[in-house]
């Protein structure tokens, strides 16, 4: 069988000999829409997003245990010295988890993908990841202040803090989940993930 006419033949070129052929190589290997890049097909683009998406539900799921032990040990915490340790221990949780809400978000942005819907589920994900760090952040910044109190009366003070500015966080964050599972339901619809 003779594939020949099944691809175009270099056109003749008047060009010294080495570039002549380098051009009619760089014909031949092109792409007949005259582009190099090639496409990544969507079943691909797909995975790496679940791959990301995995991630984050690590993420959260290291992140609740924190907070699950620092439950146990504020609760327990009966001194001004253990609450304040117990904060502490708070804080480095949320600053674990927003470091790497942060760098799943880079990642995520910097995945190149060429479908377009995909991008737009992408663009939404970066968003909600955003809207998580938001919400921690302001708690963390109520919750530092009572790791650093040094009265009993600094410590009611920030307490009451750490309580108006949780319930505002928490129904971000409430909202955001739900944002979040309606993300993921779209993308596996799109995907074709049942």
């Amino acid at each position: 069988m003779n594939f020949s006419e099944h691809f175009s033949r270099p056109l003749p070129l008047n060009l010294p000999g080495t570039l002549r052929l380098l051009m009619v190589i760089g014909m031949m290997v092109m792409p007949r829409g005259g582009v190099l890049a090639q496409t990544v097909p969507l079943p691909q683009e797909c995975n790496e997003f679940a791959e990301s998406v995995n991630r984050n539900q690590a993420i959260m799921a290291n992140f609740e245990a924190e907070i699950a032990t620092f439950a146990e040990n504020a609760a327990a915490a009966s001194t001004l010295d253990e609450i304040t340790a117990a904060a502490s221990q708070y804080v480095d949780a949320v600053d674990q988890v927003t470091n790497s809400l942060e760098a799943l978000a880079a990642e995520l942005e910097s995945l190149a993908f060429t479908d377009a819907q995909l991008q737009g589920y992408r663009d939404d994900y970066v968003d909600v990841l955003a809207g998580f760090n938001g919400a921690l952040d302001t708690v963390n910044a109520a919750m530092s202040k009572v790791a650093i109190v040094e009265t009993e009366s600094e410590l009611i003070a920030s307490l009451e803090a750490v309580e108006m500015d949780s319930s505002t966080a928490i129904e971000q964050i409430a909202s955001l989940a739900t944002d979040e599972s309606n993300l993921i339901d779209d993308v596996n619809s799109y995907c074709g993930v049942e």
